[in-house]
């Protein structure tokens, strides 16, 4: 790492600066570790560095995919589907950390984590595309809350683990979601954290 010592205690400052703001942001996440990467590689002057505006959530940056923001894909979706728009971000943040390009080891693609056959029975044709994606994910989501009765941890529930793994383990009320697996308890859980409300 080349390093001009004139200058070198003041990028230091500023990484340790910047640290502190990106970690508020994203973290200690892998967001948090892709971000610090990033940041110490611009600092460095290397220019392999991803744009990490793409991987911060709630930055006031605008990350954009195609033509549609992510925020102006969750402001559109929450006005299409009459979801609150924070509930949208806490579900994007857990299940993607806001990285357009997000794919599970199971095959969930994008922001929302679709499911291939699920994100075709939403009438979503590129699962990375921001506006499809949310679109879709919030459809699929507003379906989710009108089965459960409006309860939002219910429908996170069968969000993660699908409606019918709710059906086979009889958690037809917010009580009943400790019959669910860890995963899906942490899940609900760390989504309502998000939410705040």
């Amino acid at each position: 790492m080349k390093v001009d010592n004139s200058n070198s205690a003041e990028k230091i400052l500023q990484l340790q600066m910047m640290t502190e703001i990106f970690k508020e942001a994203a973290g200690d996440s892998d967001s948090f570790q892709l971000i610090l990467e990033s940041l110490t590689k611009a600092m460095t002057g290397d220019s392999t560095s991803p744009d990490i505006t793409s991987i911060l959530p709630n930055s006031g940056t605008t990350v954009q995919s195609g033509n549609t923001s992510i925020q102006e894909a969750i402001n559109n979706a929450s006005k299409k589907y009459g979801i609150d728009s924070d509930l949208i971000n806490a579900v994007i943040r857990q299940e993607s950390g806001f990285n357009t390009q997000s794919k599970s080891s199971a095959g969930a693609e994008g922001l929302m984590q679709l499911m291939p056959g699920t994100a075709k029975e939403l009438g979503v044709t590129d699962a990375y595309d921001v506006g499809q994606n949310v679109d879709g994910g919030t459809k699929y989501l507003k379906g989710l809350l009108e089965m459960y009765g409006n309860s939002k941890e219910l429908a996170l529930a069968a969000y993660n683990a699908g409606p019918g793994t709710l059906r086979k383990r009889g958690v037809d009320e917010v009580s009943e979601i400790s019959k669910l697996p860890n995963e899906t308890r942490n899940y609900v859980q760390k989504v309502m954290k998000y939410y705040g409300k």
